[in-house]
């Protein structure tokens, strides 16, 4: 049997008024207890409270110059609403301003050179200015907050990781289990990983069809040097840019790296592009439980034979988001594949391939490659733009029959 592994498809100073006496030598006169005329003075005041008022009005503010030393975080979305700290000097009386547009704030803490204010709404994505008012005095950072597209209710990363487990022990030579994963960052956007292979469940659509999916994505040309790594305690999985692929990739992952019922955090994301932010996100994919394919009888030791609208079954494993069938027919030569269908499926144990499924015929004697997948679709939160992940997790059975 011939095998195939290929890929489918961030205050005022305060002032002091003292009354001046008019010349020293009253002053002298008067701690003398004399008038001016240097007699003594007979009128004695028998009321001996001093009068001497010790509140001295000294503001240390005056010394204050308003100063920014950090940010955190740097960035959030064009709606605006984000809570951001502000670390250094100022006063109490201290405002921001974000963009030119002014800031809610949270809490001034001039004795911890703390502030926490909301960052306001802004019209368009881009790179803004902070500026800190205190004291009469003005302190400025250039470039010191980013805003994004907010992505609330739309997807901002895709990608794929994906268990192949092949079966059956009719294959020419030892059969190979592989894993690959990729991921996408996207600018916020609709997308559906079942409408990539067929319009609705339940159906199928061939390669040789008009079928077609075009989601409203753009992708981020985020750079060599950029890449990401999947953790899920026990296991990992470490992605680099691939310029060829236009994603961020790894092939060839064993076991050691891709486990059943697996659940990844997206531990790191480092992108060369610097206007994207570095972060992590939680449960952005996870790996469907190991399964079985009953129908055809996939993993014997001969390929079964199936007809050209022949049954699916699947049993074992734990409730899937949906199942992917993908079944590859070989040229007479075969030196390929002459026509794939892909059909998308509930989770509900089974399905009959219907024979319209098929349009560029139906040979007889031909290698069908069938791959039955069950697939998961994480929804991780994307904190600098509040957009949803689509990272699909897929544990792959890949065995083989003839046409009969």
């Amino acid at each position: 049997m011939r095998t195939s592994t290929s890929i489918p498809v961030l205050l005022l100073a305060g002032c002091g008024f003292g009354l001046q006496p008019d010349n020293q030598e009253g002053i002298d006169a008067f701690a003398l207890g004399l008038d001016s005329a240097g007699e003594a003075d007979a009128d004695t005041d028998a009321d001996s409270d001093a009068d001497s008022d010790s509140d001295a009005d000294s503001d240390s503010d005056a010394d204050i110059t308003p100063e920014i030393e950090s940010i955190d975080p740097n960035w959030g979305t064009t709606v605006g609403g984000t809570e951001v700290t502000l670390m250094g000097t100022f006063a109490d009386d201290a405002s921001i301003r974000v963009g030119g547009n002014e800031a809610d704030l949270k809490s001034v803490q001039p004795n911890k050179n703390k502030l926490v204010f909301y960052a306001p709404e802004a019209d368009s994505e881009g790179t803004v200015s902070i500026v800190l008012d205190s004291n009469d005095q003005t302190a400025k950072l250039e470039d010191a907050y980013t805003y994004y597209e907010d992505g609330t209710g739309k997807i901002g990363l895709i990608g794929v990781v994906t268990w192949i487990d092949q079966v059956g022990t009719y294959w020419n030579g030892a059969t190979t289990d592989v894993g690959y994963a990729y991921l996408n960052p996207t600018q916020p956007g609709d997308f559906e990983w079942g409408l990539v292979y067929a319009p609705t469940l339940d159906t199928c659509t061939s390669d040789l069809g008009s079928y077609t999916y075009a989601p409203n994505l753009g992708y981020y040309d985020i750079g060599n040097g950029s890449s990401a790594t999947l953790d899920s305690g026990s296991k990992s999985i470490t992605m680099s840019w691939d310029p060829s692929f236009g994603s961020l990739l790894a092939e060839n992952l064993t076991a050691s790296a891709i486990g059943a019922g697996s659940t990844y955090d997206l531990t790191d994301l480092s992108l060369g592009d610097p206007l994207f932010p570095e972060y992590t996100t939680s449960d952005v994919v996870t790996i469907p439980a190991n399964f079985s394919v009953t129908t055809p009888a996939l993993a014997g030791s001969n390929p079964p034979q199936v007809a050209k609208n022949f049954s699916l079954a699947w049993s074992g494993g734990s409730p899937a988001d949906g199942v992917i069938a993908t079944l590859r027919l070989w040229n007479s030569g075969g030196t390929g594949f002459q026509e794939t269908v892909y059909c998308h499926l509930r989770d509900d144990g089974g399905f009959n391939i219907p024979s319209s499924a098929w349009e560029g015929g139906w040979p007889v004697g031909r290698q069908l490659d069938i791959l039955v997948s069950r697939y998961t679709v994480a929804e991780g939160l994307i904190p600098y733009n509040n957009a949803s992940t689509a990272v699909m997790g897929e544990y792959v059975l890949y065995g083989a029959a003839f046409t009969k």
